[in-house]
């Protein structure tokens, strides 16, 4: 090496130039080995400006470019992904990242549902993929690393009775009761929901209730006024006579904050475990921190007896809409119908929830007809076959 490409500097460190890059050392051997590793780290393929670059400023840069079509909330997302990982990866930089780092990483997200882990899992090989393209990294980190096991989520479900009965029954107690009930009689989505004026969107003459736009969070935190999800989503739904009643003698929007204003995400969100925990504590006759501690059930544990098992509320606020559509179901409501109150632009998810309970039917269907076949359903026959059984025996 020329002697001209090793120089002392002023503050007694050494410099050595290697093309455009300099390596610096407190010795001469120091800067030669740095300037050797970098030599040998570009002999097998790596490029040492990524290669040093954390995970996080790698990632961010990665979803800046590959990601920039991704609406706001979903960036958002995908930003929070990355930051956990590298979080997890305790800022190691991409070089030195292997595949007992990431499987280390993705078994974190076993308690999560597996659509989010499957989403994850897409993002991260994305950018190792593109990592080792551009010589972050000799191999793929990600190659051998094997999916968590996720907890199982069960999807959107239908109401039973008793939880219809409750939330119809208490709407006038609790600030969100309205909004749950215009969910559950007119199947709103929760942003339609927030938007409903009384004195604008419902009319108790034509016995209608119009949907003329949504409140939207997909901006974050504070709510934005959007002509709704779909094409589709402004429309006109029945007034059913339950709704009528619930709303006949309110005014203005059904849920607000303290100030009249729209609610916030966390506001809502405040309001919607208040909501739920009013359900529990009616149901149960006590908040579920007094649970075992108030006078009655002290007075049954000492009694010797048990005391009444805790029965927990576990409605999502889009359950009340899969409900609205599954009465409509066994209404007997026809699709193009239920679709434009639905304010869906296609049938594809009314046929998800309608192909669903089709095949519940024919399973009760089936038991129906076993029981009567064994002679263990008592069928009451039509008018006209006992008629015609009592005409055949007298002649």
């Amino acid at each position: 090496m020329s002697q001209k490409k090793l120089t002392k500097r002023n503050d007694g460190r050494f410099k050595v130039n290697y093309g455009t890059k300099q390596f610096y050392g407190k010795t001469k051997a120091e800067a030669l080995k740095k300037r050797d590793e970098y030599v040998a780290s570009e002999s097998i393929g790596l490029n040492l400006d990524y290669a040093e670059m954390t995970f996080l400023d790698y990632g961010l840069n990665w979803l800046s470019v590959y990601r920039a079509e991704c609406g706001v909330s979903q960036q958002k997302q995908y930003a929070k992904m990355v930051e956990f990982t590298a979080s997890a990866l305790r800022n190691k930089p991409m070089r030195n990242i292997t595949v007992t780092d990431m499987q280390g990483v993705c078994n974190r997200l076993s308690v999560y549902s597996a659509s989010h882990v499957a989403k994850y899992m897409s993002m991260i090989r994305g950018i190792f993929r593109t990592a080792v393209a551009e010589g972050a990294l000799i191999r793929n980190p990600m190659e051998l690393v094997k999916r968590p096991k996720c907890k199982k989520t069960a999807g959107h479900r239908a109401l039973e009775m008793w939880e219809r009965d409750l939330v119809t029954s208490t709407y006038a107690d609790h600030d969100f009761g309205l909004c749950a009930m215009v969910m559950l009689y007119a199947g709103l989505r929760r942003g339609e929901a927030l938007y409903i004026d009384v004195d604008r969107d419902v009319d108790f003459q034509k016995m209608t209730i119009t949907v003329r736009g949504a409140v939207s969070f997909a901006e974050g935190n504070q709510p934005q006024l959007t002509d709704g999800k779909t094409d589709a989503a402004q429309r006109t739904i029945p007034l059913v006579p339950p709704l009528a009643n619930a709303l006949r003698g309110h005014h203005g929007l059904l849920c607000t904050k303290t100030d009249g204003s729209l609610m916030t995400q966390a506001a809502f969100d405040r309001k919607y475990d208040s909501y739920i925990t009013y359900l529990e504590t009616r149901l149960n006759g006590c908040h579920k921190r007094w649970y075992g501690k108030t006078k009655a059930h002290k007075a049954l544990l000492e009694a010797g007896e048990e005391l009444p098992a805790w029965k927990d509320i576990t409605i999502r606020c889009h359950d009340f809409r899969v409900d609205f559509c599954t009465r409509c179901y066994y209404a007997g409501i026809p699709l193009k119908t239920l679709q434009s109150w639905m304010g869906h632009s296609d049938a594809q998810m009314i046929l998800q929830i309608y192909s669903k309970l089709t095949k519940e039917q024919e399973v009760n269907d089936a038991i129906k007809l076993a029981n009567y076949m064994t002679g263990t359903m008592n069928v009451q026959q039509p008018e006209s076959l006992e008629n015609t059984a009592q005409i055949s025996k007298t002649a």
